[in-house]
């Protein structure tokens, strides 16, 4: 089986269908399943063969080999032509290990991988999926690594910015000291106490720029170390940092199950496999502590970013990267975040959720986002997640203009697609792929008519931001910096009604609204009036509808979902725009 077969894709419809079944370990191997369906056999082969003659260069290679060994160790795959397959792979992968210096600007993906392969492998023993001397060569090629030359990230004790690879060395170096492989647990600990001073006040991770994304997959390093019998000096701090983010980690989770929005890596399908794998590790922590109930709602959310993955995997053929582009288009992409690295993450990720889950938790008796709730992040992060009634949208500013614009970057709906009102803002000169040029930054954001010419606050100058939920609704205020006053008062208010956008103030004011055009293979249907817009796809409809007017600027931008055309409503202040998205008709 080379693509989603129909099994794969009845247990993801059902995920959704069903949403008050919890997770199971056998839905983390689908989804495995599904990762590794993607790449045929002859993909496959070639990917041997390139390794074969330039070596491993980066953790693509190693997780993929590693996804095909538990597969056929849970019986998932059984041909005889994937089990010769995968003992070639694995011979390369162990052999290299210890024999592949840190090489190539740091492209080799040791630091990332020796712990996969090491998780493999204890599957494939368990398995005994092959014979204890095939086993055993494997275990000497790993115990031939030593830390300091295997390694790529050895970060010298004063380093001035946090580097998650040490914590996904150290991470590897934990599963060798777990294995008996002569594991080294002074580096481990070195490699963790060097990162422990980037935890903010609500135990996030802060690597360069704040990326969201970053902040989750590094902690979840740290947890499957813990898992894995680290017990250094530096555990009772981890912990302490896992209790702070227990509740954030909850409170960002977007209405479709998503991880927030910000920086690199964002938007690709191995979000949420960090996320639920991150969330399966606290259910089981809480339960450890006697704490039933919070451990329930990390059930639920782990179940919901399962759920979120249903919409994506429906595309033909499947994609890494949250778009319909050509694969090989790399839209939407970083120059490192390529198909053959990022679209087997997701399977190394659900591998984790799969020995995480504790299906003796059941999921909790309502939705997690069933009460209104409005988090905001430390400065650092500079985030503001609302939602509330199935409804949630998100503020940033000021955004890292390599990747999003300042604004309210994301509304969304449970249920909805996910890119349909938008799910992402638009960097001007984005560090990842497009096939358009944006002509500024962009999100729903304010303007204002000054000397006859419109200005908008493309810079994320706001201050003053308030945020918080009662009665059902969440909602935030923020002035608006201006060179003249009166400041203006941006408003977001979240509530089972919609989302309703306001800016107070006065004079000839304006929202811009990115309106959903095109995902790489479809155009969406767009309907527009003097008062309202609506866009049309999958089987909903999202209206944006102001107390002003509504001009088509003709203008096309493009984010990592797809291409958006930029609507504005224009008004006298206080102007208001009110985004609702509910199913078509029949």
């Amino acid at each position: 089986m080379n693509s989603p077969s129909k099994k794969l894709l009845l247990a993801l419809a059902l995920a959704t269908a069903l949403p008050s079944l919890a997770v199971t370990k056998a839905r983390y191997l689908d989804l495995m399943e599904l990762a590794v369906s993607a790449y045929t056999p002859e993909h496959m082969e070639r990917y041997l063969k390139d390794i074969q003659t330039k070596g491993i260069e980066e953790h693509g290679f190693p997780r993929l080999t590693s996804n095909l060994g538990v597969l056929l160790a849970t019986g998932r795959r059984t041909s005889a032509h994937d089990k010769a397959l995968f003992k070639t792979m694995m011979d390369e992968c162990c052999r290299q290990m210890s024999t592949a210096k840190a090489r190539n600007g740091g492209r080799v993906g040791n630091d990332f991988t020796v712990k996969e392969v090491i998780l493999c492998l204890y599957e494939v023993e368990r398995a005994k999926l092959f014979p204890k001397e095939t086993t055993d060569a494997w275990r000497a090629d790993i115990a031939k690594v030593v830390p300091n030359s295997t390694y790529t990230c050895i970060p010298k004790p004063d380093a001035k910015i946090a580097q998650n690879w040490a914590v996904f060395a150290g991470a590897s170096e934990q599963l060798r000291c777990h294995a008996g492989l002569g594991g080294d647990p002074a580096f481990v600990e070195r490699q963790f106490a060097g990162q422990l001073r980037w935890f903010d006040a609500n135990g996030m991770y802060k690597d360069p720029n704040q990326p969201l994304v970053y902040d989750g997959v590094t902690r979840l390093q740290f947890m499957l170390a813990l898992r894995y019998g680290y017990d250094g000096p530096s555990r009772a701090f981890l912990e302490e940092q896992f209790r702070k983010s227990a509740q954030p980690t909850l409170l960002m989770q977007s209405a479709t199950g998503e991880i927030p929005f910000g920086g690199r890596s964002n938007q690709f399908l191995h979000n949420e496999g960090f996320y639920f794998a991150v969330c399966e590790w606290y259910a089981g922590w809480f339960k450890a502590q006697g704490d039933m109930k919070t451990a329930q709602r990390f059930r639920a959310a782990a179940r919901r970013a399962v759920e979120s993955l249903a919409y994506w995997s429906a595309a033909k053929p499947l994609h890494h990267v949250k778009n319909r582009f050509p694969r090989d288009s790399r839209y939407g992409c970083e120059g490192y975040g390529y198909f053959d690295k990022y679209m087997v993450t997701m399977g190394s990720w659900a591998f984790l959720g799969y020995l995480f889950a504790d299906e003796s938790i059941p999921d909790a008796d309502q939705p997690v986002d069933a009460e209104a709730t409005a988090f905001v992040t430390t400065p650092a992060f500079h985030m503001t997640i609302l939602k509330a009634g199935g409804y949630g949208a998100q503020f940033d500013a000021p955004a890292d203009g390599h990747y999003d614009g300042s604004g309210i970057g994301r509304i969304q709906r449970r249920g909805a697609p996910p890119p349909l009102a938008l799910s992402v803002p638009f960097a001007q000169k984005p560090s990842y792929g497009l096939d358009v040029t944006n002509a500024t930054p962009l999100a729903i954001l304010p303007g204002w008519l000054r000397d006859g010419k419109w200005v908008y606050s493309y810079g994320g100058r706001y201050t003053n931001l308030t945020a918080s939920a009662s009665n059902g609704k969440a909602k935030m205020e923020v002035d608006v910096v201006r060179k003249i006053e009166p400041y203006l008062r941006l408003a977001c208010e979240v509530s089972a009604d919609g989302v309703l956008v306001t800016l107070a103030g006065e004079g000839d004011l304006a929202l811009a609204l990115p309106v959903f055009d095109f995902d790489g293979e479809r155009k969406t249907d767009i309907r527009a009036t003097e008062k309202a817009v609506d866009v049309s796809l999958d089987g909903w409809t999202c209206r944006y509808e102001t107390n002003g007017e509504l001009l088509d600027t003709g203008l096309v931008y493009g984010n990592r979902n797809g291409h958006y055309r930029r609507y504005e409503a224009r008004g006298r202040g206080p102007l208001s725009v009110k985004v609702t998205l509910a199913p078509l008709s029949r």
